[in-house]
């Protein structure tokens, strides 16, 4: 199954198998210093998610950039709505950029989220946080939905092989089907940790990226170089 991959997946995919290894040894043996250290704010995790999804927003925007004269309306429309999503959650990650820069949170963020942060995945709405609701559970069932009913549907139906091609749905490959599903298992169900969630987060943007930027439907996301028949 690992093989045939190039490099670049296979550093990403040890980077992640790495240190959520050590995160969840570490959590174990002594929780404290694994909260003040491996998942606190501002630290190696969530920089490295950061970092991860700044680079799926660039993949994205590349492909838009590139594709422009060769994909329709919608392929265009989805790759930069992916994009922005990436944006959106490196931005929140890093509260918009409040902690590096010292910014004070407006009396509303101050009441209402969670941290008294400037970012939405905190908001306490009727005393449920939105992380939980919508970023938790929310994903969750999309990403069941995603890998055992979009998925399969995509490698046996032709009619929804062109659909979610037209518009721009990366298919993920067997590999990350796999570590999606070990990841579930390893940390949302066997961790106990109250952090668990960045270690979904962290090792989870690792994945998501190698959906993006390698996934199974890849010639959808090629373009066509043209040769001098085609002219």
């Amino acid at each position: 199954m690992l093989k045939n991959l190039t490099l670049v997946e296979k550093m990403a995919l040890g980077y992640a198998f790495v240190f959520t290894v050590i995160g969840f040894v570490w959590s174990y043996i002594d929780h404290d210093s694994f909260k003040r250290y491996f998942v606190v704010e501002d630290g190696f995790t969530e920089w490295s998610t950061v970092v991860m999804l700044i680079i799926g927003l660039l993949v994205c925007f590349r492909r838009v950039w590139l594709l422009k004269d060769q994909r329709g309306f919608s392929f265009l429309f989805m790759t930069t709505l992916l994009g922005l999503f990436f944006f959106f959650g490196a931005g929140e990650e890093i509260s918009w950029g409040q902690r590096l820069f010292n910014i004070e949170s407006s009396e509303f963020f101050t009441e209402n989220n969670a941290q008294g942060e400037m970012n939405l995945h905190n908001l306490v709405v009727r005393d449920t946080k939105l992380n939980k609701v919508i970023f938790g559970r929310g994903i969750g069932i999309l990403l069941v939905l995603y890998l055992f009913v979009l998925i399969p549907l995509y490698k046996r139906k032709e009619a929804v092989k062109q659909f979610l091609d037209k518009f721009a749905v990366p298919i993920a490959q067997n590999y990350q089907i796999a570590a999606y599903i070990i990841l579930l298992l390893v940390v949302q169900v066997l961790m106990a940790s109250s952090k668990k969630g960045e270690m979904l987060e962290f090792a989870g943007s690792i994945i998501f990226l190698l959906n993006v930027a390698f996934p199974y439907n890849k010639e959808n996301f090629e373009a066509k170089t043209l040769s001098y028949k085609d002219n």
